[in-house]
C-alpha cells in the first residue's frame, strides 16, 4: 500500500530549512520536477526582534518577502498574509506543469488559521500531486484537523523522507 500523498515532517528546533534544501539537492539530479518553496531568513531588523523571512520558489527562483515591518518594539507576528497569498497564487500556476512533488516549507500560522497554503495543498492533491510540508508542535493540532486520515507524519529523517517521496513517484508513474 502506498503511503498517503500528504505528509508532514515533524520538527521542533531543528533546522528544517537546511533539511529541505538537502532534499531538493538530492531529488533534482534524479530528474524530479519540483514545485514549492524554501524559506530563508535575513538579518534581524534593528527595529524588531525578528529577521526578515523570504520564500524562494524551487521551480523559478522567484523570492517572496513574507514578513512585514511592524515598527520599533513590536512583538507581534510579522507574517504578511498578502505576500503569502501572492506566493500561493504563483505556486498554484506552477501546478499546471504537473510537478512530481509540491514541497512547502511549513504548515504554520497562516494555514492553521485557514489561509496560507491550504487551498494550494488541496488543489495539488486533487491533481494527484503529492505534497510534503513540515509542522512544528505549535501547529500539530491544526495540521491533524486539516489533513485528517489523509495525512501522515514523518520524523525529520532524510532516508525516510526520500523513501516516502520515491513511493509517491512510483505510485504516480504506475497510475
Amino acid at each position: 500500500m502506498t503511503p498517503s500523498p500528504l505528509a508532514a515532517i515533524r520538527f521542533a528546533d531543528e533546522d528544517i530549512d537546511s533539511f529541505v534544501a538537502g532534499l531538493i539537492a538530492e531529488l533534482r539530479p534524479q530528474g524530479w520536477r519540483l514545485s514549492g518553496v524554501v524559506q530563508s531568513r535575513g538579518r534581524a531588523d534593528p527595529e524588531c526582534h525578528c529577521a526578515d523571512m523570504d520564500l524562494t520558489s524551487i521551480a523559478t527562483g522567484e523570492v517572496f518577502r513574507i514578513s512585514q515591518p511592524l515598527g520599533n518594539g513590536s512583538h507581534g507576528c510579522r507574517l504578511h498574509p498578502g505576500a503569502l497569498a501572492q506566493c500561493a497564487a504563483a505556486l498554484d500556476r506552477e501546478l499546471d506543469a504537473s510537478p512530481d512533488l509540491l514541497l512547502l516549507n511549513r504548515f504554520g500560522r497562516g494555514e492553521s488559521e485557514g489561509r496560507g497554503f491550504r487551498d494550494l495543498i488541496a488543489r495539488a492533491l486533487d491533481l494527484g500531486i503529492p505534497v510534503l510540508t513540515a509542522v512544528q508542535p505549535t501547529y500539530a493540532e491544526a495540521w491533524a484537523a486539516f489533513g485528517g486520515e489523509l495525512a501522515c507524519d514523518m520524523p525529520m529523517d532524510f532516508q525516510a523522507v526520500l523513501a516516502w517521496a520515491q513511493s509517491q513517484r512510483e505510485a504516480r508513474n504506475a497510475a
